[in-house]
């Protein structure tokens, strides 16, 4: 199958968006241990934080289990077969660790209390190794297969319909959030995915976005890069 994109144009894309997830489903448990007890308003800006990032991640998932999978196994079964049940397994696991999220924020949200802060802490720092195995094993293993077996019209496809599902009002952060430890080769090749001129309002949008952002989040315009730090339990 041809593919026309630029080679390794996919694998880079697909690295940038985990890298962001690294990034901020790793400093998440540091996060949440820091909010106070009874502090309603700082609870409320982390909850709304994982839950944005939970859907970024849903969104991404959802679109590799109807575009990605299917086809490879279609195309390249015995080289993807081995793989490509565990990961959907990770990808249910995940997902249900999400559905525990979403019931234990809103509890948190109620009186940020210690004891619904701390089903949350629990929680994330169960999906964190799953999550990180997971974006690991993909990168090292299917990356190649979807570089050799996916055509570019596919890939677009799938980033279409994640881009379709996200609320226009959020796009211009969601880039601002892949770009930010970003290659420029990666950024350039998530920009050629929207329309032309829609490309300089990302460009100038999106950096000032996620510093506004990030600053409420972590205190900071410029949150360390996921990979400055292992990451351990917050005791």
């Amino acid at each position: 199958m041809t593919n026309t994109k630029v080679p390794g144009a996919m694998t880079r894309e697909m690295v940038m968006v985990h890298t962001a997830f690294r990034r901020e489903f790793g400093f998440m448990p540091e996060l949440v241990h820091g909010v106070f007890e009874g502090d309603r308003h700082r609870a409320e800006i982390i909850s709304d934080h994982i839950e944005l990032i939970s859907s970024v991640l849903h969104r991404h998932h959802h679109g590799e289990d109807m575009h990605i999978w299917p086809r490879l196994l279609e195309r390249c079964p015995e080289e993807i077969l081995p793989l490509v049940h565990g990961m959907e397994g990770h990808h249910e696991k995940i997902a249900a660790y999400g559905e525990d999220l979403t019931k234990q924020i809103a509890a948190w949200r109620t009186d940020a209390g210690v004891a619904h802060r701390d089903a949350v802490l629990h929680t994330l720092e169960d999906l964190l190794p799953i999550l990180t195995e997971h974006l690991g094993m993909e990168e090292r293993f299917v990356l190649p297969l979807i570089e050799k077996h996916i055509s570019a019209d596919e890939w677009d496809g799938m980033v279409a319909e994640g881009a379709g599902e996200t609320p226009p009002e959020q796009l211009p952060l969601m880039f601002g959030i892949i770009m930010y430890e970003g290659a420029p080769s990666a950024v350039q090749d998530a920009l050629n995915n929207i329309p032309e001129e829609a490309r300089p309002v990302i460009t100038e949008a999106a950096p000032r976005l996620y510093g506004d952002y990030a600053e409420r989040v972590y205190g900071t315009r410029t949150p360390p890069f996921g990979s400055s730090r292992a990451r351990t339990k917050v005791s």
